[in-house]
């Protein structure tokens, strides 16, 4: 009798920008590393695209963005391309076969979990925020597990088939080797290190607020600088810093593990993958929350890592450069707490285990 053969595939889904794809990102590495094979389903959105083509994973695109907040036209043309989504998504899922189906945030997850439910496929989602987004909360009733990364996330469901698992967090950023990182990054031994970014798009305010500042921190010749500008301001950012050799700007930086590694501050905003990162390494940080994330999720991810004193939140509202100089000083003042890698335990392993036990072969 000829034994049947399993598919070993695993779809992946999520949409929008670093925050939901990272973790995803992170979940995949630990499928492959036990023989899996893991395959994106992302938003056809410049951000997801650009993250995915540099980690060799597969990938499927969808025409899919997000949700407008009024009744339009752009409403239901949002409508039309769920139902497309939709589509694409049951025949795509025919064809792949997948053990299981599992969302990490983003609009696209919505049709892509449901036509898994419909196929009779297990589906998991990951929410990785302290107040979970409208497309968790509606996949939390049909999903067979949801992960959270915060337990303080746990009321805002239904569903209480819930794993308190974390934030997955990239191997490599919690194995980076300052030494290593302080001579890719053409930087100097023993030299404070201000790491700047704002997220996969970048944030004009923070990089020009920032920038203003580290600007008279170099002409004291105090620090160095790693500044990740997204696209939006990158020019600007360049020209202004361009005869400071400490000033280090980049567009992007796929390999964020380096400037980790390097830095001794980070400035930055407050998804949810960040917290978790600069949690695991413990390090100092300044944390400016997108003022526009829904139900100021940002803000009280922030919350989450100033209790552990080793952030200082600034309210964009409040954001100038003295008031970032401060607390730039501030945290360089306390700097005497080592800085100690937590890698006992990763997310995505316990994810991994408590999936696999839900899988009928």
């Amino acid at each position: 009798m000829v034994k049947k053969q399993i598919s070993k595939n695993i779809i992946i889904t999520s949409s929008g920008t670093g925050g939901h794809i990272y973790p995803g990102i992170a979940l995949a590495k630990e499928f492959k590393s036990k023989g899996y094979n893991p395959i994106f389903f992302i938003s056809d959105n410049n951000a997801s695209v650009n993250i995915l083509k540099n980690t060799g994973v597969p990938y499927v695109m969808f025409n899919i963005s997000g949700m407008p907040r009024k009744i339009s036209f752009s409403f239901a043309r949002f409508l039309m391309k769920v139902g497309l989504s939709f589509l694409k998504s049951i025949k795509q899922i025919i064809i792949l076969k997948p053990l299981i189906v599992i969302g990490t945030g983003g609009y696209v997850t919505v049709p892509v979990l449901v036509a898994g439910k419909i196929l009779r496929k297990k589906i998991f989602i990951h929410e990785q925020n302290t107040i979970p987004g409208k497309a968790n909360i509606f996949l939390n009733k049909i999903s067979d597990k949801t992960f959270i990364s915060f337990q303080s996330s746990q009321k805002y469901f239904k569903n209480k088939n819930i794993s308190v698992s974390g934030c997955p967090i990239r191997k490599d950023v919690l194995f980076a080797s300052k030494e290593k990182a302080v001579k890719i990054l053409n930087l100097r031994d023993n030299v404070f290190t201000i790491l700047v970014f704002g997220g996969s798009i970048g944030s004009v305010k923070l990089n020009e607020i920032a920038c203003e500042m580290l600007l008279d921190l170099l002409l004291k010749n105090e620090v160095q600088v790693i500044h990740i500008t997204g696209s939006k301001n990158y020019a600007e950012i360049q020209r202004l810093a361009k005869k400071f050799t400490s000033y280090k700007i980049f567009k992007y930086m796929h390999n964020i593990a380096d400037a980790y590694a390097a830095s001794d501050v980070i400035i930055s905003r407050s998804g949810a993958g960040t917290i978790f990162e600069l949690k695991a390494l413990n390090k100092l940080a300044i944390l400016v929350p997108y003022p526009y994330a829904t139900d100021d999720h940002q803000y009280w991810n922030a919350k989450e890592l100033e209790k552990r004193g080793r952030a200082i939140i600034i309210e964009e509202k409040n954001l100038t450069k003295d008031s970032l100089s401060k607390a730039v000083y501030k945290l360089k003042n306390n700097m005497e707490n080592k800085v100690v890698k937590n890698i006992t335990n990763f997310p995505q392993k316990m994810m991994f285990d408590e999936i696999i036990k839900c899988i009928k072969f």
